[in-house]
């Protein structure tokens, strides 16, 4: 019988990655990394602001069309509690604290009324709590006030129609009452005006313009 020479097993090639290959994949994504992060970032607050804009601006549309179908008044109003109207003459007019929308009868008290919890005449249709990361600046904080044909309800020669700022706060400064925003390249904020008929245009605010209208 013949002898056979005993086989030797070959070894296993060990599969992974060396220190090298190691170091370069950690270097590439934080490459990726340090390129995607400020990109996400901008993409977020850019978001914020059409948010906030988009739910002011449909909030008055909204505010709009009840005063129309319901046939009162319709009125909005800067909230910090969703509870009471904070009106006040002294700057800063944000709206960035949040906002209540109410309606109320057609009397002799005329429109632009502050909502009142004891009055049994009027209605809260809708609140917004804070918005983080934006300010929302208006031309004033008196009550915004729609009639039964839709139209916004001006008082005096200085309020003919209304206009919103929204903007982006830097990191570091995103809590509300803060410092207005600003408008850059990366982000830039958007601006809406409430005219005397209750249309509502809304445009894009010029890079490096004020975020206070």
């Amino acid at each position: 019988m013949a002898n056979h020479a005993e086989r030797v097993p070959m070894p296993r090639r060990v599969v992974g990655f060396t220190v090298v290959e190691l170091m370069v994949t950690v270097l590439v994504l934080a490459i990726l990394l340090a390129v995607a992060v400020p990109s996400f970032r901008s993409t977020m607050r850019r978001g914020s602001v059409a948010n906030a804009m988009n739910t002011i601006s449909g909030d008055m549309q909204f505010a709009r069309g009840q005063a129309a179908s319901q046939h009162r008044f319709v009125s909005l109003c800067r909230s910090a509690d969703g509870a009471t109207c904070a009106v006040t003459s002294t700057s800063p007019y944000n709206y960035d604290v949040g906002w209540i929308v109410y309606s109320y009868d057609v009397t002799a008290a005329g429109a632009n009324q502050v909502y009142s919890a004891t009055s049994g005449n009027m209605d809260i249709l809708r609140t917004q709590a804070a918005l983080k990361g934006v300010s929302l600046r208006a031309t004033d904080t008196a009550v915004i006030t729609f009639n039964q044909t839709g139209g916004f309800v001006t008082t005096g020669a200085t309020r003919t129609q209304l206009t919103f700022v929204a903007c982006s706060r830097p990191k570091g400064s995103e809590t509300v009452d803060s410092a207005a925003g600003t408008s850059d390249s990366g982000t830039q904020g958007t601006t809406m005006t409430l005219r005397a008929s209750g249309s509502i245009i809304v445009n894009p605010l010029p890079v490096g313009s004020s975020c206070v209208p």
